[in-house]
């Protein structure tokens, strides 16, 4: 068999891989392409404390609510919740993107100090405390269940829960589930652990774009889909919350509801969120309900998510190390507060991608300071939509705003993971987030991103349209390139609509107009490989992707690509070393370890390859190719009866498999089983592919051997 060839990534796009069979002997040997990825949990000893659930709803706004000012008639779950809860009126996420949104919440860490800035390439270290942890820690039963992609176990934040289910994700492609199945799960858990502590964190994640409500939902709010996600996931909260009463756990249990951020819905010309620090996506709905119908009140001075941490900790009474937030116990309880306490929020999405200046604000009840190049200055009390800028007139108390303001810092040199590729990528696109950082340059770190509104709006209007209509998405970056003729995040998605349309030679001119305006991503590399092994330059493809897996060191696709061609040109250790990188990367994967027996066996190494062969088949008991292999090898050392039922095992994956006829034909041959040969030769000989010639007369030679 001959290395299997793959596509290249075009919007962060890859095809799942499916086996191809190109035969030039029947023992000649493969190579093949990757396919996906889970935690293990330590039972806690239990104690004597009361239920905690956390309930974070992605993408919420707070003027949605009926408890914040809504006459929609959206949340009338959340409503009556409400009328029992503490209600925080200035709650301030300090990241309007999920994934770094929910690692402040719980590790009670400012993203400075924890490390997760994006969606795009941030994991959270592993020696960073988790509130999950400190709950565990004090005998607390710890579950987790996801809704959307950015909380996936492997960005960090599984850490301390015996339970984390994102099990969904698993499936390709796979980025969202239904609140109504999250919470079917979250309460069979409940149901079993509720005879004990327990911190329960159900995260759902329905008003994210993209939005589309279910019926009947999607039918009562036909021209406002984003409401109708609201509305679907209140009602999902509602049987959640009954549900707890029918378990006499509503009660005693400590409630908390709130939302990572809010949506921009077109606001200051933001379509959705992630970019600016407006009131329409940095101030959340947080409503906590103690147990034992503590009293319901107000609560108007400002507060950070960063603060349900330590809260949740102290509820439990355990131990949490140094921390940005504060404990809202006093305030639930009933303390003033300070409404001047300045409550922070940042946004560097457009420093990562772009290289443009990342922004921070500090809130507090009435005014708001973002530092930008051109900063801005709000009286909320008065200019609650945030459109009048007073900084000129209020110089001093910005100056005072901005002095609290955190000491900044680079999101380029923070702690980051490797950058998403391929499938990666390609989920988070799907959900609105982009991929990919520009090398940052001084003009660059100057642009303020409210001054290239339009330029972001064409980038996310084209990235939306690059998979049904191309032509559309082409006119859209080729909008961003004329507002910004040196953005090379818009000239690689231009790139990619020509990758997806077979114009290679614009595909590979464009990558490379993108590489040399800063802007660097694992699948511009992966792509470019693709073009030059395409037009026959391998050592070409081969350096593509040595970039490729230096930015990504966790891409098993762009390791295992690399290990073809290093098999291709004969150089063994460099094969070796990169199919080893891609089971690394990928441990679950059945593909590197087949292809890693195939290089053990071309190096005489026998005993390795069939380990490996047996490793893949441990993951993937209906790989043909392995099994047919393993076969091979058994025939090889004279097992014929060990290698007829590695080639069974083959053609029972996959029936029209002509290499395992031959091999099980002369097993069945070795070992006497004449009528078994006969019938195996003879499909061989009527299946298989023209290039076969050789074996097919050898295999007429045994028939005619046969009937002597």
């Amino acid at each position: 068999m001959q290395p299997r060839r793959h596509e290249g990534r075009a919007g962060g796009s890859r095809r799942a891989p499916t086996p191809t069979v190109a035969v030039v002997a029947v023992t000649t040997l493969a190579l093949a392409a990757c396919g996906s990825g889970s935690n293990p949990t330590v039972p806690p000893p239990v104690v004597t404390g009361r239920p905690i659930v956390l309930i974070t709803i992605d993408t919420l706004r707070a003027d949605r609510l009926g408890s914040y000012g809504s006459t929609r008639g959206l949340t009338p779950a959340l409503d009556r919740f409400a009328q029992g809860a503490v209600r925080f009126t200035a709650a301030v996420t300090q990241v309007p993107i999920t994934l770094p949104a929910h690692v402040t919440m719980l590790t009670g860490l400012h993203p400075a100090r924890h490390g997760v800035r994006t969606n795009d390439g941030f994991r959270l270290a592993a020696d960073v405390p988790t509130l999950a942890e400190a709950l565990r820690g004090r005998g607390y039963a710890t579950a987790a269940f996801i809704g959307g992609y950015p909380l996936e176990a492997s960005f960090g934040l599984s850490r301390g829960f015996d339970r984390y289910d994102d099990e969904f994700l698993r499936s390709a492609g796979a980025v969202e589930r239904p609140a109504d199945v999250v919470v079917d799960s979250a309460l069979g858990w409940i149901d079993q652990h509720r005879s004990q502590p327990f911190f329960a964190w159900v995260h759902l994640f329905d008003p994210h774009s993209p939005y589309a409500p279910p019926a009947p939902f999607a039918s009562a709010h036909a021209g406002a889909p984003y409401d109708g996600e609201i509305a679907y996931t209140d009602a999902a909260i509602g049987r959640l919350f009954d549900r707890l009463k029918q378990l006499d756990l509503f009660a005693r249990a400590t409630l908390i509801v709130v939302s990572d951020h809010g949506e921009s819905l077109g606001e200051h010309g933001e379509r959705t969120h992630g970019t600016f620090l407006y009131d329409a996506t940095v101030r959340v709905p947080l409503l906590v309900k103690r147990p034992d119908g503590a009293s319901a009140r107000v609560v108007d001075v400002p507060v950070e998510t960063s603060d349900l941490a330590p809260t949740i900790a102290a509820l439990a009474g355990a131990t949490f190390g140094s921390v940005d937030g504060r404990s809202l116990l006093p305030l639930i309880g009933g303390a003033a507060g300070d409404p001047d306490r300045p409550a922070y929020a940042e946004s560097y999405y457009q420093n990562v991608l772009l290289g443009w200046s990342p922004l921070r604000a500090m809130r507090t009840a009435r005014w708001k300071f973002i530092e930008a190049p051109r900063p801005e200055l709000y009286d909320l009390q008065n200019d609650p939509d945030e459109r009048h800028n007073t900084i000129d007139a209020r110089a001093a108390l910005a100056a005072g705003l901005q002095r609290a303001l955190p000491a900044a810092s680079d999101a380029a040199t923070a702690m980051r993971a490797s950058a998403p590729a391929g499938e990666a990528a390609e989920r988070l696109r799907s959900l609105g987030y982009v991929s990919g950082s520009t090398v940052g340059t001084p003009a660059a770190r100057a642009v303020d991103p409210k001054d290239r509104v339009a330029v972001w709006a064409a980038i996310e209007d084209g990235i939306d349209r690059i998979g049904r209509d191309p032509l559309a998405a082409r006119q859209a970056f080729a909008r961003a390139l004329d507002l910004d003729p040196g953005n090379g995040l818009a000239m690689k998605y231009l790139a990619d609509v020509s990758f997806r349309g077979g114009r290679l030679r614009d595909a590979r001119d464009g990558y490379r107009r993108a590489l040399a305006a800063g802007f660097r991503h694992p699948d511009v590399y992966v792509n470019l490989a693709t073009i030059a092994e395409r037009e026959g330059r391998p050592d070409e493809a081969r350096t593509a992707l040595g970039e490729a897996v230096t930015m990504s060191a966790s891409d098993a696709d762009a390791w295992n690509r690399l290990g073809l061609l290093e098999a291709q040109r004969g150089a063994t250790d460099a094969a070796r070393h990169a199919f080893t990188s891609a089971i690394r990367a990928a441990p679950d994967r059945a593909e590197p370890y087949y292809n890693l027996a195939i290089v053990e066996r071309r190096a005489g190494n026998e005993p390795a390859a069939q380990a490996r062969l047996r490793e893949a088949l441990a993951r993937n008991p209906r790989y043909p190719e392995a099994h047919y292999e393993l076969g091979t090898g058994y025939l090889i050392a004279k097992q014929p009866e060990h290698a007829l039922e590695s080639y069974r095992s083959a053609l029972a994956a996959r029936p029209d498999y002509a290499e395992a006829l031959f091999g099980a034909a002369r097993a069945a041959l070795d070992l006497g089983r004449t009528e078994e040969a006969r019938d195996d030769y003879e499909k061989f000989i009527r299946i298989a592919p023209r290039e076969y010639k050789p074996q097919v007369n050898a295999a007429r030679e045994a028939l005619r051997k046969l009937k002597r």
